[in-house]
């Protein structure tokens, strides 16, 4: 994990210079040069050219476009071309034909600027702007666009940037693949990351959940001190319970459990989850100790009828987040857990947590 953020922190220091990266789209198995489009020099693009396919684009916020008056390029029927990401073509109004370097480097560092306006482009023209997603590769199905944006967003630049995929050597009609890539990245002096790569550095980096009230909770079992968290991606809204007479120097035992309406409202007989959550509520009450996180994620699963879409490695990330808001370093896990709940507790440990069971509990399994 070291060395995936190191990187990832390569890259970023690259593009905040001004200089190119390679970046790897894990998903189409082909790489990108990206660099920040504030940094846009005739030379770059010269170089860019001669390495990819030409096809120059630049990725924009969703704001940017539509403050630029970008539409969606369409067909006659009003259907997006391809994706409705890709924006109508421009060229900068201070440039001559708008095909050489020169001019479409202007065009390129004139997106990219603050004080920019509609009016300073023409349309149809020879660069292509693209709307990155908002949340960038954090977001669903994230690609290179949304990466060249967090780049440069990352690298203190505006968030704006430059990608084109590169070309193979051995077969020009191809893209190139990952041996090339690396070998291209190696010749160039370039770094070479990864969207995977930036999405796990922005999940370890960027807080996954903030806090937002925090109360004494009177219940059956006793009062609790509970206090609700927001997840920074989809806006869903956490729990933490927590027993009063916690030890803050020992270790916290732990039980996280995922909403599931059916067994924790009506008590269905389908599954464990009403039972776990009631035995882990008891269980504080008798020791007087312990920590329960009550998750509610925005997959169909919280209705307890429907498989989750939400993947026990982003959900980690959630739950680092608020142990780590909490103060609570070292945990205690439940011994009644299944294997879902190890997986989970793997990417935990990579924030530095320390989880002393050997087990761990995913209540909403059932």
């Amino acid at each position: 994990m070291r060395t995936s953020h190191g990187r990832v922190r390569r890259a970023i220091s690259a593009v905040a210079t001004g200089r190119p990266v390679v970046v790897l789209d894990d998903v189409e198995a082909q790489g990108y040069l990206v660099f920040a489009a504030d940094a846009a020099t005739p030379e770059l693009l010269t170089f860019t050219v001669r390495h990819t396919s030409g096809y120059v684009r630049v990725a924009l916020p969703g704001s940017e476009c539509e403050r630029l008056n970008l539409p969606p390029v369409c067909h006659q029927d009003g259907e997006p071309f391809g994706t409705a990401t890709h924006r109508v073509s421009v060229d900068f109004r201070e440039t001559g034909t708008g095909i050489s370097s020169i001019d479409r480097a202007r065009t390129i560092a004139a997106l990219a600027a603050p004080d920019a306006t509609a009016a300073d482009f023409r349309r149809p023209g020879h660069v292509i702007p693209v709307q990155a997603g908002r949340r960038g590769v954090l977001g669903t199905a994230p690609g290179a666009a949304e990466a060249a944006v967090d780049l440069a967003r990352l690298g203190m630049r505006r968030p704006a940037g430059v990608l084109c995929e590169i070309v193979s050597q051995r077969n020009p009609a191809a893209m190139a693949d990952f041996d090339e890539l690396a070998s291209f990245a190696e010749h160039h002096r370039l770094p070479f990351v990864s969207i995977a790569e930036i999405a796990t550095y922005r999940r370890r980096t960027e807080p996954q959940a903030v806090r937002l009230a925090e109360t004494a909770l009177p219940t059956v079992a006793g009062t609790f001190r509970v206090v609700g968290f927001r997840d920074t991606g989809d806006g869903c809204e956490h729990l933490a319970m927590i027993a009063d007479s916690a030890d803050a120097d020992a270790p916290m035992p732990l039980h996280i459990h995922i909403e599931c309406l059916s067994g924790d409202v009506f008590g269905s007989l389908a599954c464990r989850c009403g039972a776990e959550l009631a035995d882990a509520v008891a269980a504080m009450r008798a020791t007087g100790t312990g920590m329960i996180i009550y998750l509610r994620p925005s997959a169909p699963r919280a209705c307890g009828l429907l498989t989750s879409t939400a993947a026990p490695d982003l959900l980690s990330e959630t739950v680092a987040w608020i142990l780590r808001d909490l103060g609570v370093y070292t945990v205690r896990l439940s011994d009644d857990a299944p294997e879902l709940g190890l997986l989970m507790f793997g990417a935990i440990r990579e924030h530095g947590l320390h989880v002393e069971s050997a087990a761990s509990v995913w209540s909403a399994v059932g």
